[in-house]
């Protein structure tokens, strides 16, 4: 079953992020043909090794062990797949960044103990971006934004529970946003918490 979700979420973010304008393959034998062009894909920007007459299981696997890290907020139980680019360390705690230093990765949890709302939270997010528009709910319950400052790109995650409340922000270089937009929506088809009830 975990097998299974890591590869609903590794391809419903390539789909996302890739294939926006693509038209869909209509058979099982079709959609697993694309589904792995895609996995080489996220393989070669992830550079993960390639193995000649490796399945789509199997590549989804090797993706994930090779280029993807678990992060896990014991205090309120979310708990998220995220990019190894990334490096943690014990000083920086829930803050990463890449070897080159020019992408960061900082993840903000905290417990939901005023009762924060979706609409509430959207309000917000609108006083700081005025041009923002929220995107449908189909995206694993996170809001997402997305704003460019010269060279440099934001994304903002927001999780929200009835009980925690998640904010993750991505920066990273313009001109790369294709790159780190896979990162982004694999990032964010495996958010979850011990409460599944969204705000």
């Amino acid at each position: 079953m975990k097998r299974f979700k890591k590869i609903i979420c590794l391809v419903t973010a390539l789909l996302t992020a890739v294939c926006m304008t693509a038209v869909y393959a209509e058979t099982a034998d079709q959609g697993e043909e694309q589904g792995v062009d895609e996995i080489l894909q996220m393989m070669d920007i992830s550079n993960v090794e390639q193995t000649e007459g490796m399945g789509l299981e199997e590549m989804t696997d090797a993706f994930t062990e090779s280029a993807m890290g678990d992060y896990l907020d014991n205090a309120t139980g979310f708990s998220m797949q995220y990019p190894t680019i990334f490096q943690f360390n014990e000083e920086t705690g829930n803050s990463a960044a890449t070897a080159d230093g020019k992408a960061t990765l900082s993840i903000e949890n905290y417990d939901n103990a005023t009762g924060l709302t979706r609409e509430a939270l959207l309000e917000a997010i609108k006083l700081e971006v005025p041009d923002f528009k929220p995107g449908s709910d189909d995206n694993n319950g996170c809001i997402r934004v997305d704003r460019k400052t010269g060279s440099t790109v934001q994304t903002d995650l927001y999780y929200l529970t009835g009980k925690s409340f998640h904010h993750i922000i991505l920066t990273y270089p313009a001109g790369e946003e294709e790159k780190y937009s896979s990162y982004i929506e694999y990032m964010i088809n495996t958010m979850e918490t011990n409460d599944t009830d969204l705000g």
